[in-house]
């Protein structure tokens, strides 16, 4: 399927109906330290808790994930736009200054989690498969912080724009 087929364009808009919540992926580890804006994130079972998550095969986080396999999902609140912005690349920061414009800090695994987002999940990546133009990874999580969820909403994609859900 070439990138301007019709069914591939009626694919991607029937997605961006389908508002998802952002997260900001970060590892940190032998391949370095690094971060992505995600919304393709799902969780899969709670025993043991596993969550998927499904990025194209082409992102620069790839083979630093498939080396350091450590990882902070942040759930992110709808006012930290800013975060999720920088980190899609939509700033134009490099990859090391998207961590300079926000408070970090380390979870009990050693991964970073930005201050502020409404829950850190850690985990590891323990089994990946590719899919069509993507690579799913499946992350055991072995430890979970969730902050006062009645303090802030959340940040959602919805129609290719961010957006606070109350």
């Amino acid at each position: 399927m070439t990138d301007n087929t019709p069914l591939k364009q009626d694919f991607r808009h029937a997605m961006a109906s389908c508002a998802a919540g952002v997260h900001v992926i970060t590892t940190d580890g032998a391949a370095g330290r690094y971060g992505i804006t995600m919304t393709a994130v799902s969780s899969i079972t709670d025993e043991p808790p596993t969550v998927m998550l499904c990025i194209n095969r082409s992102a620069a986080i790839i083979p630093i994930l498939q080396t350091n396999r450590d990882l902070c999902i942040n759930v992110l609140s709808a006012g930290q736009q800013d975060v999720a912005e920088h980190f899609a690349g939509i700033t134009q920061l490099s990859p090391e200054e998207r961590f300079e414009y926000h408070i970090w800090h380390r979870g009990g695994s050693g991964q970073l989690q930005v201050e502020g987002a409404l829950a850190h999940m850690h985990g590891r990546i323990v089994a990946q498969h590719d899919i069509g133009t993507h690579c799913v990874f499946y992350v055991e999580i072995s430890e979970i912080k969730v902050h006062d969820a009645e303090r802030a909403p959340a940040l959602v994609y919805f129609r290719r724009h961010f957006h606070g859900l109350a």
